[in-house]
């Protein structure tokens, strides 16, 4: 027994065929074991035999398209492994026996309990959104700093949902919302754990390059998001859309750090402290009087020195990023 699988384009399966006998044929001729409804296929396409060691051969019949192995080159014939797919014309073949041993099922929670975990993770997530925005309280509280935010927090969070669901019905033919949101949520709030942690830190110990560079950190958790939503879309070639998306991650990496290290020296922001916190967050010792006056003479000296001399530039000579 042969079975002969048609697939989709994210390598789903689309139609299945059960052959038995020790030779099948497929092509778009109705006297073929497998009549394939695509242009592109001959009338007497392919012939799947079993080789001399037992294992099944797919051998193009002399066809103009021909047959093409799943790395995109043109065979005459080829050894077929149930694994790897196979093209003739513009559709994709996989070729399995009865024995095949297939993977094990998937754990599929319901929709049902879903819903809870959604909940608890935007629960969390409006928890530590409130409290940063307590933490960053410096003048009269406003009711608006906390109602705010989650809001457009909320709403940010439903488009993008909603998006990935709409891609997933066109692709998959199901919307899975509710995966997709827990997907989001999670996403969200593994982000604003890290941002948080990393400009606490950022504060209670003067680390200027984990304030500077936080936003690596950023970046490999949305293109962690973005794999996650195209898995739960089809789970098809998953190495690819995972090379795909840390491709983009590095690049955006890369873009922003070109981009700030060409800013920094015109900003003159002291990114680690870009939000204030309370002071018992504070760790790292406080900078003694007589040191903060003399870097402060000193930089007095140097102002005086670049406001006598002539900049090419319109700005102040001899000052660096630092300053």
């Amino acid at each position: 027994m042969i079975w002969v699988e048609i697939l989709g384009r994210h390598r789903d399966v689309v139609a299945r065929h059960r052959c038995d006998g020790m030779e099948i044929r497929i092509g778009r001729a109705y006297d073929n074991d497998v009549v394939v409804d695509d242009p592109y296929v001959a009338p007497r396409h392919l012939r799947v035999y079993r080789g001399e060691d037992g294992k099944l051969v797919a051998e193009d019949a002399g066809s103009a398209s021909g047959l093409y192995a799943d790395d995109g080159r043109r065979q005459q014939r080829l050894a077929v492994d149930g694994d790897h797919p196979l093209r003739i014309g513009r559709t994709l073949l996989r070729i399995r026996e009865a024995d095949y041993a297939v993977a094990p099922e998937r754990a599929s929670a319901p929709a049902a309990r879903l819903w809870p975990r959604a909940i608890a993770l935007a629960a969390a997530l409006i928890a530590i959104e409130l409290l940063s925005a307590w933490l960053g309280e410096t003048a009269e509280p406003k009711a608006s700093h906390y109602v705010l935010a989650p809001a457009i927090l909320g709403a940010l969070t439903l488009g993008w949902t909603t998006a990935w669901a709409i891609l997933s019905r066109i692709f998959a033919g199901h919307a899975h919302f509710e995966r997709h949101l827990v997907i989001a949520l999670t996403g969200l709030l593994a982000f604003s754990i890290v941002a948080e942690a990393a400009d606490a830190a950022a504060f209670a110990m003067s680390w200027r390059l984990l304030a500077d560079y936080s936003y690596v950190g950023a970046w490999a958790i949305f293109a962690a998001l973005c794999f996650f939503h195209l898995r739960e879309i089809g789970p098809a070639r998953q190495k690819l859309k995972a090379g795909v998306v840390i491709g983009l991650g590095v690049a955006a990496v890369a873009a922003q750090t070109l981009a700030q290290s060409e800013l920094r020296p015109w900003t003159g922001r002291q990114s680690w402290l870009r939000d204030l916190k309370p002071p018992f967050m504070r760790v790292a010792s406080p900078q003694d009087d007589e040191a903060f006056f003399a870097d402060a003479l000193r930089f007095k000296e140097k102002l005086d020195r670049a406001r006598k001399e002539e900049s090419p530039g319109g700005g102040l000579p001899g000052f660096d990023s630092d300053d």
